[in-house]
């Protein structure tokens, strides 16, 4: 299923929103958007809060906007605590898993608009997105909490510990 997009709980979470399960018959242009994914066509990507913008090189240029809901503060709040709690650099699918049973909805319906002129809804050139963030997410999961308004990492400086994350009954041993 992946084609090396989606290795990750992260990345499968874009590939489910290329090719959703309750579709009963295949979807023609799934095989020209991974194409154009795999080939390095989806140029100019900027992740940003709530939003993603691309352009999909072909024939011609099309240029593809995403836009997600972005997460409460309380939300935020509970993300940076799960982010905290693991190793730098390291966002294994158990994070993914632990931030879904903490009710966090990682990727949810997204608004999508490419000014090409398909009429098939997703086009192309949307699904081609699709595609390259899942495979820009399974390498930096951390793209996924950026979408969804999570500022980044807390400091992660072993040689400093935010006092908000001491525990002051086991700091001592």
């Amino acid at each position: 299923m992946s084609d090396g997009f989606g290795v990750t709980a992260w990345g499968r979470d874009w590939i489910r929103l290329a090719q959703p399960i309750s579709i009963t018959r295949p979807n023609p242009a799934l095989p020209r958007a991974r194409t154009l994914a795999r080939n390095d066509q989806v140029v100019e990507v900027v992740i940003a809060a709530g939003s993603i913008t691309a352009a999909v090189s072909g024939k011609r240029t099309h240029v593809v906007t995403l836009s997600c809901a972005t997460w409460a503060e309380p939300d935020i709040k509970r993300a940076e605590d799960v982010l905290a709690a693991v190793p730098a650099g390291d966002l294994p699918d158990s994070v993914h898993a632990e931030c879904v049973r903490g009710g966090l909805v990682m990727l949810e319906e997204m608004t999508s608009i490419c000014d090409c002129t398909q009429r098939a809804t997703p086009c192309v050139h949307i699904l081609a997105v699709f595609f390259e963030i899942a495979r820009r997410v399974d390498e930096q999961p951390l793209l996924a909490f950026e979408l969804r308004g999570v500022r980044g990492r807390p400091d992660r400086d072993p040689t400093r510990i935010l006092i908000e994350h001491i525990d002051p009954a086991n700091f001592y041993g």
